[in-house]
């Protein structure tokens, strides 16, 4: 798969942008010491220095301060043609890395598992909660009284029923958590990861209570009520903090590749893809370019809207949806 002809083009308005910058940048450096020599000249006698050294001085300053000016409506002219460029560019060379490069393409698959990680992880909560609630009932009905306490019946059935509802979606998790742990085995992933979550492999724990000592059976519901609900308050509104880093470090590293790939493009284009012109020229050329895809983008954004707004009207009722 090679690069678009349309991301060709970008990378030479890109390269004869830069080139611009770097011209325009020197003959302004230029200018500046042009300006301290002709200050060094100013008439000493002010007023009553002759009035063809002043006339002289005046003109040769006036005509660096326009040329200074031309020059930097020139940079304002390539930054704003540089500010269109970035977007469309990093875009064409995303989707193309996408495409050809399987070191690229891992970021994508992680903010994928990262995302259904955190789908699943939503569910989770409302597990906990009910779970909590069946252990304190558990806790103060069967193992709080103990004339009771052999009784073990219907709280326990529905305790060890959560315990199942609630390691299957564990499970769920992580299986995601490990295919994000198999995508980011290399020592620059490390920091990214899921959040770590309480053991929630209950199972076989709430089915050994009913032959535990009542004294340890009540240590060990109560002990884990506790966990439970500590993390319900603190350790639930980490998870998406944490889910955060994952994808900052992910996008940085992604970044990383993209811009080294971009910045290869760059310097063939400088070399391949342009021929030595005026400035003034090059800048026109890319005025014009840049006011086309403006007047493209405009036309398509119209017909875009002509298209809802007809698939409105022949279903009022699919803005709803």
């Amino acid at each position: 798969m090679e690069l678009s002809e349309a991301t060709l083009e970008l990378l030479q308005n890109e390269a004869y942008a830069v080139l611009c910058r770097q011209v325009v940048q020197e003959t302004l450096e230029s200018i500046e010491r042009e300006k301290v020599v002709i200050a060094s000249t100013r008439p000493p006698f002010g007023v009553l220095a002759r009035k063809e050294t002043r006339d002289a001085f005046t003109r040769s300053m006036r005509t660096a301060l326009d040329n200074e000016a031309a020059l930097r409506d020139r940079l304002a002219q390539i930054t704003e043609i540089e500010v269109w460029l970035r977007p469309l560019l990093r875009h064409d060379i995303a989707a193309y890395l996408t495409a050809v490069s399987p070191d690229y393409k891992r970021f994508q698959q992680i903010r994928e598992r990262l995302d259904a990680w955190e789908r699943a992880f939503q569910a989770l909560p409302e597990l906990l909660v009910a779970f909590a609630r069946e252990l304190r009932i558990l806790r103060e009905a069967v193992y709080s009284d103990p004339a009771v306490g052999g009784r073990l019946g219907n709280e326990l059935s529905v305790v060890l029923d959560i315990a199942m509802r609630l390691e299957q979606h564990h499970r769920k998790l992580i299986v995601i958590a490990d295919a994000v742990a198999e995508l980011t085995q290399a020592e620059a992933m490390s920091e990214i990861h899921v959040p770590l979550l309480p053991d929630l492999q209950r199972v076989a724990w709430v089915s050994h209570l009913a032959v535990l000592p009542l004294d340890q059976a009540l240590t060990e519901t109560t002990s884990f009520e506790k966990e439970v609900r500590d993390f319900l308050a603190d350790g639930v509104d980490l998870v998406p903090a944490r889910l955060e880093v994952s994808r900052d470090v992910c996008a940085q590293l992604e970044s990383r590749i993209l811009e080294q790939y971009w910045n290869q493009l760059r310097a063939h284009a400088q070399v391949h893809y342009v021929e030595e012109r005026d400035v003034d020229d090059v800048l026109t050329m890319l005025a014009q370019r840049h006011a086309s895809a403006e007047d493209a983008r405009r036309e398509n954004a119209r017909r875009e809207k002509e298209r809802q707004e007809k698939e409105l009207l022949l279903d009022p009722y699919s803005a709803e949806r």
